[in-house]
């Protein structure tokens, strides 16, 4: 067992499972716009800032922990990859017109797949990468993805755009 705290991940990941599935809920029960609300952008913003910092705080160290297990590394990628059709998602929503009744329907159909890559790469990296980050980081390394998951929006290096 795990001695790392992982409450703020968990709550993280809780956030955007409930904030992609209100978003998702706008777009295609109410017929609405996403991109036109608050949510969208503060969503897009969390997920982005969530994203950072595993790049920047745990797959780093994971893979030097890991470099002698191919199986482990493969992981890695497959949640990296993740990342990235997570991100053309995202990208794919916000460049969709919306302007007529087709792309209001492409909006909820991207919407939709969102939700579904969303909510199984959480549960990915919870069935899989949270137990091996207990077993491999050390509390030090934990502490410092920790501080870069949790600092304010303003205080970002990484500040993604809205």
């Amino acid at each position: 067992m795990s001695e790392l705290d992982m409450t703020a991940v968990y709550g993280m990941h809780d956030a955007l499972r409930r904030e992609v599935i209100q978003l998702s809920r706008l777009t295609v029960r109410l017929g609405q716009d996403p991109r036109r609300d608050l949510r969208w952008r503060r969503f897009k913003q969390s997920l982005r800032r969530h994203f950072a910092a595993e790049d920047q705080a745990l797959w780093p160290p994971l893979r030097r922990s890991l470099a002698h297990r191919a199986d482990r590394l493969t992981l890695l990628e497959a949640l990296e990859a993740e990342h990235a059709a997570l991100e053309e998602l995202i990208d794919a929503i916000d460049e969709l017109h919306a302007d007529t009744e087709a792309g209001l329907g492409g909006l909820g159909d991207l919407t939709d797949s969102l939700v579904t890559g969303l909510t199984g790469h959480l549960k990915h990296e919870e069935d899989t990468a949270l137990p091996l980050i207990g077993q491999t980081l050390t509390a030090r390394q934990w502490a410092r993805f920790t501080r870069l998951h949790t600092r304010p929006a303003g205080l970002d290096r990484w500040s993604a755009t809205p």
